[in-house]
């Protein structure tokens, strides 16, 4: 729809939902998830939720929903769980099909057959590994539920261009049907980095050690968006993950990172 001048993108969305002097009245919906990965910014949104809902009677429509992947930290799943523990909402976890790396060699395998061509990692251009080792596995758990459902992510208008113009409110068509209704919360988008960790150090559950080693995310260990000094601790402190991927790259001819360069030779020229 166009929007008249001074209106939020998400107006008319606002319009569907309700407040309570300013803030997202949670008692309106029969759940409310909370996508947590263990990074800073869904440790500090996860305890600002539960605030939210405590004051507002509803704690127990909160449930933590995280993605294992198959490419995490090591510790990553032990952290999670300490967080839901300290911020008392129970934890589901989800897995894709086929966990990251058994994903990779399924598709080393469909291409050696040569009747089509496959991408063995993912790229920029196609991230099969968020939406379907992340989000088509979040989305299988929340079809689960029926009535009025809101998601809640972690975004920051911060942390790049693309996610500067995103609304806070957003309805999730593709789960969204006769049986229920899906919303999406942003409650983090105006949120800096500093702000993120002065929260996370108010809950009481130290930031995952990633930070600590010199990381400026925690995402899947390995990730293509990882930058040489990142990726080689995430390497370092996972070998399991390091060490499959190298046999992949050699075995295939293909190259995990965005700039056509493996990742052995990348974590020695950092």
């Amino acid at each position: 729809m166009d929007y008249l001048p001074g209106l939020e993108p998400d107006f008319d969305i606002k319009q569907e939902l309700r407040f309570i002097g300013g803030i997202l009245d949670l008692r309106q919906f029969d759940k409310v998830f909370i996508s947590l990965s263990g990074g800073k910014d869904s440790h500090a949104m996860t305890f600002l939720v539960r605030d939210i809902a405590e004051k507002q009677g509803c704690l127990d429509k909160l449930i933590c929903v995280y993605a294992d992947t198959g490419m995490e930290w090591h510790n990553a799943e032990a952290h999670v769980r300490a967080i839901c523990t300290a911020a008392n909402i129970p934890l589901q976890i989800v897995y894709p099909v086929r966990p990251m790396l058994e994903k990779f060699r399924h598709r080393l395998e469909l291409s050696k057959t040569g009747k089509a061509s496959y991408l063995i990692f993912p790229s920029p251009q196609c991230r099969y590994c968020t939406s379907e080792q992340k989000v088509a596995p979040f989305d299988k758990f929340l079809r689960k539920f029926v009535g009025k459902l809101l998601k809640v992510t972690g975004e920051r208008w911060q942390e790049s261009n693309a996610r500067s113009g995103y609304a806070e409110f957003v309805r999730i068509p593709r789960i969204t049907n006769s049986k229920r209704t899906v919303y999406g919360w942003r409650p983090m988008l105006r949120f800096k980095t500093e702000d993120i960790f002065q929260m996370i150090s108010e809950t009481g559950v130290p930031r995952h050690c990633a930070y600590d080693m010199g990381c400026g995310r925690l995402g899947c260990a390995g990730c293509i968006f990882s930058r040489g000094h990142q990726l080689k601790i995430e390497m370092r402190e996972n070998p399991t993950i390091f060490e499959e991927i190298d046999r992949m790259e050699i075995e295939s001819g293909a190259m995990m990172s965005v700039g056509i360069i493996r990742i052995r030779d990348r974590i020695k020229e950092t």
